[in-house]
């Protein structure tokens, strides 16, 4: 039944990112800008990136009565369009996932899925790409708004007439919203495709849950991802 779970969150997330991909895709086709010229940065790419990452509650409670765990290692996905703005500011919508399993009832797991829309912004200016500094590590901050789903899940026994027959899958929904930062570095592999280092805090304001670790699904991420321009 986990590796149900498991693999119904996995393409519910791949399901999300594929969605925005084409959604955006379409719009910034429409509204593309002319090239820049060979001597000015083109920021006319859009990104597509995908990275791994490494979870850490910042709730004594959550850590303590939930493991984070996702394929039995304590990671997150995250996925999602990087469009540019600017030479130096992008607007990032990251779809972001985690599962956690509770440590205190067996069947029991917790999935974890935030649409982040949000902002990022290099601390220094972009380089001519005619340049040799185009391949320097760049320092970035960013913030975005979290629009998270948590959904509960868990079996129970099935008795109808006081003997177990069989055991049911029940799930409830929580939605939360919240805030995150960022900061990270970037390393230019190719003109239109990069690594990025991320650290990024998520903190949750508007679970109706307080107990149980529901209330504060946030935490600190350390993600790598890559991303390339098309």
């Amino acid at each position: 039944m986990s590796i149900f779970i498991f693999s119904r969150a996995v393409r519910l997330w791949f399901g999300a990112v594929l969605t925005v991909l084409v959604f955006f895709n379409a719009v910034h086709a429409q509204t593309k800008a002319v090239p820049a010229p060979p001597d000015q940065p083109d920021i006319n790419i859009t990104y597509l990136f995908a990275g791994i990452g490494g979870f850490i509650p910042t709730s004594k409670s959550y850590s303590e009565n939930y493991s984070t765990r996702l394929g039995g290692l304590p990671i997150e996905l995250s996925g999602g369009l990087l469009f540019p703005v600017g030479n130096d500011v992008f607007v990032p919508l990251t779809v972001r996932y985690i599962r956690r399993e509770a440590n205190f009832v067996t069947g029991m797991s917790i999935d974890v899925t935030s649409i982040e829309p949000g902002v990022r912004f290099f601390f220094e200016h972009q380089a001519s790409p005619t340049m040799q500094h185009d391949r320097e590590i760049r320092l970035f901050g960013g913030a975005e708004l979290l629009l998270a789903d948590a959904s509960a899940v868990g079996l129970y026994d099935v008795s109808p007439n006081g003997t177990v027959t069989g055991a049911a899958l029940a799930q409830r929904d929580y939605f939360n919203l919240g805030l995150g930062f960022d900061l990270g570095l970037m390393y230019p592999c190719t003109p239109t495709t990069a690594l990025d280092v991320t650290v990024h805090l998520a903190a949750f304001l508007a679970s109706p849950v307080s107990d149980g670790g529901l209330g504060n699904i946030g935490g600190v991420s350390i993600t790598a991802d890559y991303r390339f321009g098309f």
